[in-house]
C-alpha cells in the first residue's frame, strides 16, 4: 500500500514526512472505510477434482469489525460517527493533492541532483560498461 499511494520516490525531508503522515491517515481511512474486499472461506472441487478458493461476498473492514461484535460500544459509535462524516470523494481528494506535492518535491530534488552533477558524469552514468571494464 506504501509505494502505491506514495511511489517509489526517495523522501528524506520534515516536509515530506509530514506530507506522508498526512497521506497515510487519509489512505488509511478510505480502505478500512470504502475499500470492500472478499476473503477466502474454504475449497471446493469441480467435477474433475480441480480445487478451487471460495470466496465470501465483498464487504469493507468497518462492516466486517462490526459484524464481528467484538467493539465496545463507545468504540462502534465513534466508527459510526467516523463513517457518517467521512466523504469518500473529499478523501480522493486530499489524497490527490498530497500525492501531487510529493511528486513535486521529488521532482524538484531531482532537478537540483541534476543541476548539481556535470555533463560529463551523467553521460559516463549512461554508457554501458563492457566485460572487459
Amino acid at each position: 500500500m506504501v509505494r502505491r499511494h506514495a511511489f517509489h520516490y526517495r523522501y528524506d525531508t520534515a516536509a515530506e514526512l509530514k506530507l506522508l503522515n498526512a497521506l497515510y491517515a487519509l489512505v488509511r481511512v478510505r480502505l478500512n472505510l470504502f475499500t470492500a474486499t472478499t476473503k477466502a472461506v474454504g475449497w471446493r472441487s469441480n467435477k474433475h477434482g480441480k480445487k478451487t478458493r471460495i470466496y465470501d461476498k465483498p464487504r469493507t473492514p468497518y462492516q466486517r469489525v462490526i459484524d464481528s461484535g467484538i467493539l465496545t460500544e463507545a468504540k462502534a459509535a465513534e466508527l459510526a460517527q467516523l463513517m457518517e462524516i467521512t466523504n469518500p470523494a473529499d478523501l480522493t481528494r486530499g489524497i490527490t493533492k498530497i500525492q501531487t506535492q510529493l511528486i513535486a518535491l521529488a521532482a524538484a530534488k531531482t532537478r537540483a541532483l541534476e543541476a548539481s552533477s556535470t555533463r560529463a558524469e551523467i553521460a559516463e552514468a549512461r554508457t554501458t560498461l563492457s566485460r572487459a571494464s
